[in-house]
């Protein structure tokens, strides 16, 4: 069987963050490929999985996921083509604090930079240029929508790439370097603190962060290579999906600066309360009121369901607060298969009663004392 997440860290399933990035130094400093020249590509790969595990791990709602269903569950929502790669990395600051101290004197810009997929610190202006923001939106959906998957069309306001420079927020494709920061995107704020000394990157103000210079901006985009736009976008909503669960739809959120690279968009579920239902993991609660009568004797009742309308017998001596399950009349479980409908039970007592029903009761108040006497009766001869 195939290492979890928290196998791969070391850690138990409810480590907290602090035991998580401790942990991720561990094993990152144990399997990074400079301390295993015999072997740097099988080091390669086990610090690339430990990277995904850490990713998922350190993040709440990543967490939250792949406990409730595991690598599939977080793979499809995050991991651009299902699959981990180092695009998806985004606790690169987090790698940079952990690793401070491993890789004091330098070299550590270069050391990731190749492991990210780039070697030495030239890089293309696209990889330079700062990435667009993530759009947090809210999608509604009932029980009904999820007890087979529905698809919800909205309307998103963005920033689009500029379809006159194709993003570069160049007028006519001319391009120098960035005299700000000499081609590097970055800008570093030095300061010391006693022997310590505090290193600040960030993206160029005046480049933002591409290292280069536009001479003619693109009038339509004023240089920035992205306009505003309203779109409109169909995001399916899985069966089963819980109040709380996050979608990614991947780059549909802002684009970057100047041809950087669109965000995503993150949809939370919010599962309408129902008039009817209540939920209870994959199964649903409804709560039927019945006679004294029909508790006593015995009924069939017509049950709603999320789909349709069921007979349900009610056994006699049915008591105030029984449950009773319609099994596979639930949500979809995660697991394949559907949970339950629990049909709760109340029994209601009759206020105004007519004489004869009064009469009717002290009868059978007394043959339940005859009963009951009986049986003492019996106890007692024994």
């Amino acid at each position: 069987m195939a290492e979890d997440y928290y196998e791969r860290l070391g850690v138990s399933r409810d480590a907290d963050k602090k035991q998580i990035k401790k942990a991720y130094r561990k094993k990152a400093k144990q399997y990074h490929p400079d301390k295993n020249p015999d072997d740097q590509e099988g080091a390669r790969k086990k610090f690339k999985e430990i990277s995904e595990a850490y990713e998922v791990l350190i993040d709440d709602e990543k967490r939250k996921q792949y406990d409730k269903y595991g690598e599939a569950g977080v793979r499809d929502q995050y991991f651009s083509g299902g699959d981990f790669t180092w695009d998806d990395f985004s606790h690169r600051g987090d790698v940079e604090d952990i690793f401070s101290d491993f890789f004091a004197g330098g070299g550590f810009g270069d050391i990731f930079g190749d492991l990210f997929g780039r070697r030495g610190p030239i890089r293309s202006s696209r990889s330079r240029a700062r990435r667009g923001n993530d759009l947090r939106i809210t999608l509604e959906v009932t029980l009904e929508d999820i007890k087979k998957g529905t698809e919800k069309t909205i309307r998103i306001h963005r920033n689009a790439r500029c379809d006159t420079c194709g993003g570069s927020g160049s007028k006519d494709g001319e391009r120098s370097t960035c005299p700000q920061c000499q081609g590097t995107g970055e800008y570093r704020d030095v300061r010391r603190q006693g022997f310590q000394q505090l290193i600040r990157v960030s993206a160029c103000p005046n480049c933002g962060g591409t290292g280069e210079h536009i001479k003619n901006p693109c009038p339509t985009c004023d240089g920035s290579g992205r306009v505003e736009k309203t779109e409109t976008l169909n995001i399916k909503i899985p069966p089963g999906a819980y109040d709380g669960s996050i979608l990614r739809i991947p780059v549909k959120g802002d684009a970057g600066h100047r041809g950087g690279q669109e965000g995503d968009i993150y949809a939370y579920i919010h599962v309408k309360p129902h008039d009817t239902f209540i939920r209870r993991g994959d199964d649903i609660v409804i709560k039927r009121s019945i006679s004294l009568t029909q508790a006593a004797l015995g009924d069939t009742i017509r049950i709603p369901t999320l789909d349709d309308k069921v007979d349900m017998n009610i056994p006699p001596g049915t008591q105030p607060g029984q449950e009773y399950r319609l099994k596979g009349k639930g949500l979809p479980k995660s697991s394949g298969g559907y949970g339950n409908l629990i049909v709760h039970i109340d029994v209601t007592v009759p206020k105004d009663l007519n004489s004869r029903q009064k009469e009717l009761l002290k009868d059978f108040s007394k043959i339940e004392e005859e009963r009951k006497k009986g049986w003492f009766d019996k106890m007692r001869r024994k």
